[in-house]
């Protein structure tokens, strides 16, 4: 992956995307078919949420090691270094998506989703 500014903001606005559809999603669903909450956490809506979050986490850990793959080829010359910063910044930023996405998604294996 050539470094490129544009994955400075790609993993976080991303995240920030998947963050809405999934809350709205959730709000949406509540709203037109709630699951019953005898049920518990173990819902239709919650592993749809799940199955999400997993999906995006995979993306944006591979994002990050792509990324951390391309910041250790390149020279360690002073001719990349704003090239090897971008790569580092956005191995972070990735990362910082898939752990973000991983923890908004854990009360998904503990609540119900609509109480």
């Amino acid at each position: 992956m050539k470094p490129n500014a544009w994955h400075l903001v790609i993993g976080l606005a991303l995240w920030f995307a998947w963050f809405c559809a999934t809350y709205g999603g959730v709000a949406v669903a509540c709203a037109l078919a709630p699951p019953s909450p005898a049920q518990g956490a173990w819902t239709w809506l919650n592993a749809a949420v799940l199955l999400l979050a997993v999906g995006c986490t995979a993306a944006f850990g591979g994002a990050a090691w792509m990324s951390a793959r391309g910041a250790q080829h390149l020279k360690t010359d002073a001719t990349q270094a704003r090239q090897r910063f971008m790569a580092r910044a956005a191995t972070a930023l990735y990362a910082t998506s898939a752990v973000s996405t991983a923890l908004v998604a854990l009360p998904a294996v503990v609540l119900p989703p609509c109480v």
